[in-house]
This record gives C-alpha cells, sequence and structure tokens, in this order.
C-alpha cells in the first residue's frame, strides 16, 4: 500500500529501553500520509484522543474483544483521529480499479498482479 503501519510498542530512551505499563509517554509511531505520527498507545491516552461518543464505542468494543483481538482493536481506534481511514480507502479504491502500482510483492517468488485482461464493458 507503499504507506509504512508497522507498529512499535515502548517509549524510545536514552538507553534503548521500552517500557510499558500505564505510562503516558508510550507511542505507537507509523506513517499517515507520508508523515511520521506518533499514535497514543495505552488505553487512556487513546480515549483521550477520541470523542466522548467514540470513547464510549471504543469501551464497548473492548468488553466484547478477545484478549488475543485488543492490540489490533486499540491500533485501530488510535488511528481513529488521523487521516490513515481515508489515505486508506483511497488505496482500496485505486486496487479495485485495477492499478497495482506502487504494489510490491511479498516475496520475490510471488507473481505481481497484472492488469485486469477483461475488456471494460460500455
Amino acid at each position: 500500500m507503499g504507506e509504512d503501519r508497522s507498529y512499535r510498542s515502548g517509549r524510545d530512551h536514552h538507553d534503548g529501553a521500552s517500557h510499558g505499563g500505564g505510562n503516558p509517554e508510550v507511542t505507537w509511531h507509523t506513517v499517515v500520509s507520508g508523515r511520521r505520527i506518533d499514535l497514543p498507545a495505552t488505553l487512556p491516552t487513546i480515549r483521550a484522543a477520541l470523542t466522548a461518543a467514540q470513547a464510549a464505542d471504543l469501551d464497548a468494543e473492548i468488553a466484547r474483544t478477545p484478549a488475543l483481538d485488543l492490540p489490533l482493536v486499540l491500533a485501530r481506534w488510535a488511528l481513529a483521529p488521523t487521516d490513515a481511514a481515508e489515505e486508506d480507502e483511497a488505496v482500496f479504491a485505486r486496487l479495485a480499479t485495477g492499478d497495482f502500482s506502487d504494489c510490491v510483492a511479498a516475496s520475490p517468488d510471488e507473481p505481481r498482479p497484472g492488469p485486469d485482461p477483461r475488456p471494460e464493458a460500455s
């Protein structure tokens, strides 16, 4: 998709150590619209970045989410105040048209998708 959506927990320290817990300085890092951004990475800081309605929705979703899925849910909600969703929708729309430019194969052996061979309907 062209953008690095990797998430790294932890806080950058002078000694390189990462600490979790309730520390509000813990962040995830990603790229949105070509800019590196820091995202909140604790439940209180994620909630604080949301509107009251979004925070209530987050709480409801967390209550029904299996523990193993919590990091994914929290990452999605941490991204909610950013332009990431709109950026992703634009990429999906481009891919739906058959435009796979800027795509890379997961491995060198994986073929890259070519253009759709079907003629366009008139």
